[in-house]
């Protein structure tokens, strides 16, 4: 299982598919989280003067290959749709000083979409909150519009940075026309943002719509500054989702 993830970038590498730079072109690092693949840290980079985020995989005895083939299906994904504004930056790959492979991806100054409406919303206007829902919108779409489905689509998997909206973490993304069964007997994801049917039918198959529902509840986040359900368990949020439940409605100001 540990040399999947090595063997399938070496020849993404040597056939030009995905850029690789050396590791010793990243200085000053800073934690700035944990991922599903192990720790994600902040680097300037030498060459140009960005600063960028690496996220890496640690391949070990702890890590499963879920994990592995996540890491892999983000790194095919974003290297055909990093380049649309709303879109995370995928730059490419390095080895870190224990050998591990990291992705170079953009770093976002002002973090998750969750964190930036904690911090900012009473000082957001209506006008702030229709851009950003816009620029989600807009990266969506364009996802869809290229066969993709996100699958995972929540506030912490939206970026902020320089008060642009980004898309990132495309570990559970499917192209539309691979998408297979979703099991319920293990829920991945955040419950308050599956559509209920997701939750209810064990042989449910996931497609546009699945995301359609996330951006509702996303939209909703953005116009209240709450996150869904936030004093409920994810075991009640499934059972209330479940159940047709929804949060109150948010009057806007057009």
């Amino acid at each position: 299982m540990t040399n999947i993830p090595e063997e399938w970038l070496e020849k993404a590498i040597s056939e030009g598919h995905i850029n690789y730079f050396e590791y010793n072109k990243f200085t000053n690092p800073v934690e700035i989280g944990i991922g599903g693949f192990g720790k994600i840290l902040k680097y300037k980079w030498r060459d140009n003067g960005l600063t960028v985020a690496l996220k890496c995989l640690k391949v070990d005895t702890s890590i499963n290959e879920r994990t592995i083939k996540d890491f892999i299906n983000e790194l095919k994904l974003l290297r055909n749709i990093c380049h649309h504004p709303n879109i995370i930056m995928f730059y490419g790959v390095t080895k870190d000083s224990n050998g591990y492979y990291t992705m170079i991806l953009q770093y976002a100054d002002e973090g998750t979409l969750r964190e930036y409406l904690k911090a900012n919303f009473i000082r957001l206007q209506w006008s702030d909150k229709r851009r950003i829902a816009r620029e989600i919108t807009r990266g969506l779409l364009f996802l869809h519009d290229n066969n993709i489905i996100h699958e995972d689509f929540h506030s912490k998997n939206i970026l902020i940075h320089q008060k642009k909206s980004i898309i990132a973490d495309f570990g559970r993304s499917k192209l539309i026309n691979k998408t297979s069964m979703t099991s319920n007997s293990i829920i991945h994801g955040m419950p308050a943002y599956i559509e209920p049917n997701r939750l209810i039918n064990h042989m449910y198959k996931c497609d546009r719509k699945s995301d359609i529902y996330s951006i509702g509840v996303i939209l909703w986040e953005i116009s209240s500054g709450k996150p869904p359900f936030q004093h409920i368990t994810n075991e009640k949020i499934i059972v209330h989702i479940s159940q047709g439940d929804k949060e109150e409605p948010i009057e806007a100001k057009l």
